[in-house]
């Protein structure tokens, strides 16, 4: 390449640069086209298995060390878990409240349902694109769960005729003594074990006793996809832009001023000779005849234009993932006006994400309930997630004091004062919750109210 450019004049040397630069472009597209997305193929599912694995792999590496990607991941579940999602029982029902107090409240399961628990469920799905729950049923009607790393699962086995109705999974894995090993394990919908027939026509029977519940995320097939999938090239070529700014940077402070002598070479190693190596104070006076003129070397960076070519490669990423870019360290570009109308968008996409979330406690509950022989009627578990916004307190106060005027029953409703407590930022609404409830069994009053608003409302049937 260097001797080919020797050889050309410098308009045809910049012909050849541009030639060979849309070559490598055009080539990584086709590349693309061909590799990554398959318009052929006879599926939904455009990424290949082995892709999806490799995806995994760099979007596991990019939320780790990326700056980007780590922000990305953090803001989504700060906003959607906060300090952890509470949830509460109707105390009228002891046996769901006992089965669900043991679940929930089991050391065994704080490591996936705690609040640090969450989180973790939360990275795990945004960063692996899915989460597996492993529920283990115990004789006693004890449930532990836990997660299968998805890498793991090599094969979704459904009903031949409908790939909603999930019958199986295939695991496979290596321990730590680097045994291989391979297990079947039932879906959540399966508890039965109704035999299946893998992709190379095998019956399939399970093989551990546990059910396994999917969470599948960002994807309209089988299985999910992680957030930053299509952020993962712009975080990559972002990262390689600010190396190469640093690079220009490096290299414009090796030289700061230049000296012209009059004189041969004796004269101008005398003056190096005079200044390299030396540390000068800042400040100083630089004392030279008529035969030498030193001035200071132009360093035009370009950081205004570099600024802009930067900027428009991280919208790139903040679009992938949904995040308005003052939220990924420039905060210089946003205002209250801004922040109002661009988080609206994202008030919207956790409340979902929250839903998502809520939908899959609701269905674990549900698993555990029926497995303990509690009647379907008393499964309703209440969950709540933090606030995706901060709230105005004084504001909420006025706003909770004029519903409770129109509407007194509320006041004695558990689920009115969770919320209530949870706006205000009490750190653990279950614990306060308890503490009235002993408070209010001892106040005739509120047991007279609570009397007269079953009364009420039986006179309403």
């Amino acid at each position: 390449m260097e001797e080919r450019l020797r050889e050309l004049a410098p308009r045809d040397e910049l012909e050849l640069l541009m030639r060979e630069a849309t070559a490598s472009v055009e080539k990584s597209l086709a590349l693309e086209d061909a590799g990554w997305i398959n318009l052929s193929g006879t599926t939904m599912d455009v990424i290949s298995s082995a892709e999806r694995i490799t995806n995994i792999q760099l979007s596991r590496l990019y939320s780790t060390k990326d700056p980007l990607g780590k922000q990305s991941i953090r803001l989504w579940t700060d906003y959607t878990f906060g300090t952890g999602m509470v949830w509460s029982v109707d105390e009228d029902n002891k046996s769901a409240q006992k089965v669900i107090e043991g679940f929930w409240n089991n050391k065994s399961n704080q490591s996936v349902l705690g609040a640090q628990g969450q989180r973790k469920s939360s990275n795990k799905c945004l960063i692996d694109g899915e989460v597996f729950f492993a529920l283990f049923l115990g004789a006693s009607g004890e449930v532990k769960i836990r997660w299968i790393d998805p890498l793991e699962i090599t094969e979704i086995i459904t009903d031949p005729g409908d790939q909603e109705a999930v019958l199986f999974y295939k695991r496979e894995w290596t321990d730590a003594q680097s045994q291989g090993h391979t297990e079947y394990y039932r879906s959540s919908s399966n508890e039965k074990g109704t035999e299946g027939i893998d992709s190379q026509g095998k019956a399939v029977q399970y093989t551990e006793d546990a059910l396994v519940y999917h969470l599948s995320y960002n994807t309209i097939s089988q299985r999910g996809n992680p957030l930053l999938l299509p952020a993962l090239n712009w975080m990559k070529y972002y990262t390689k832009f600010l190396s190469s700014r640093i690079a220009v940077m490096l290299a414009l402070a090796k030289f700061a001023w230049k000296t012209k002598v009059t004189g041969g070479q004796a004269q101008v190693d005398n003056i190096k000779n005079k200044t390299d190596g030396q540390e000068v104070n800042a400040g100083s006076l630089i004392t030279e005849n008529l035969g030498a003129d030193t001035t200071p070397i132009k360093t035009e960076t370009g950081a205004s234009a570099a600024y802009q070519d930067g900027r428009m490669i991280k919208l790139q990423v903040c679009a992938a993932v949904g995040i308005p870019e003052q939220y990924f360290g420039d905060i210089s570009i946003g205002n209250l006006a801004t922040a109002k109308t661009v988080e609206l968008p994202m008030l919207k996409m956790f409340q979902s994400y929250q839903a998502v979330w809520k939908d899959v406690y609701k269905d674990i509950n549900e698993i555990v309930l029926a497995y303990n022989k509690i009647p379907e009627t008393e499964w309703y578990v209440d969950m709540d997630f933090p606030p995706i916004a901060p709230e105005d307190v004084f504001q909420a106060a006025q706003a909770l004091s004029t519903i409770l005027t129109a509407i007194p029953d509320l006041a004695y409703s558990d689920d009115v004062k969770q919320m209530a407590l949870m706006t205000i930022g009490v750190n653990d609404p279950a614990e306060v919750l308890a503490a009235l409830s002993k408070s209010e069994e001892s106040n005739p009053n509120i047991k007279l109210a609570k009397v007269l608003k079953q009364f009420r409302e039986s006179l309403k049937e």
